[in-house]
């Protein structure tokens, strides 16, 4: 096994948006307690509570997972720096192999876990969002079909003019370094990593 270490550089930017355990749970709170579906402030409030009392569970415990699913970045967990984790670069990887010419690619999606392991996290250096993306977005049901003629308010943090490194370890008998690095730079120029990938965030550039 070898290595191939790479210097991204990312201009416009990097959003996260984390689906974590705590968003799971707040989701199904709200569905099961029928918040969502109250037509009023004060009817939302009292299903909330009467929902959050017959499972045990205070007001200010629901708050505080409250904040914590709607953490804007995955972070160290030591000083609070910004991290791409893993998932997120083997998601652009995967999505990369699917979608790049033979030519470029090397290893199918279903292989290239195989092919190309990540050697931890990016560190981006930074411990705060330099802006709020904001635009306004169709309304969907989980089928995709179209619920409301009404756009709702989408918002997300994001890090911007920014680099970080990327280490992987492949086997050279089955990777060129070189074919690895012109697949990285596709991954970087027409995929990107994170989430809003086709609104144009996540997109790096090689640092030569």
């Amino acid at each position: 096994m070898t290595s191939l270490t790479l210097e991204l550089h990312f201009a416009k930017g990097y959003i996260a948006h984390p689906y974590w355990p705590e968003l799971e749970k707040v989701i199904n709170i709200e569905k099961e307690s029928g918040t969502r579906r109250a037509r009023s402030e004060a009817n939302r409030a009292r299903a909330l509570e009467d929902y959050l009392k017959k499972v045990g569970l205070t007001l200010d415990k629901f708050n505080k997972l409250k904040i914590a699913a709607a953490r804007p970045f995955y972070t160290n967990g030591r000083d609070g720096e910004i991290i791409i984790p893993e998932h997120q670069i083997y998601g652009m990887l995967a999505a990369a192999a699917d979608e790049a010419r033979s030519g470029v690619r090397i290893a199918s999606r279903d292989q290239i876990r195989s092919a190309i392991q990540v050697m931890g996290p990016m560190h981006t250096g930074k411990t705060k969002a330099d802006g709020c993306f904001e635009r306004f977005a169709v309304v969907t049901a989980g089928t995709g079909a179209k619920l409301s003629n009404q756009r709702a308010l989408r918002q997300n943090d994001y890090i911007s003019d920014f680099s970080g490194t990327l280490t992987m370890s492949f086997d050279p008998a089955m990777v060129d370094p070189k074919r690895l690095r012109d697949f990285i730079a596709y991954a970087g120029r027409e995929i990107g990593i994170g989430a809003s990938r086709k609104l144009g965030w996540g997109r790096f550039s090689i640092v030569d």
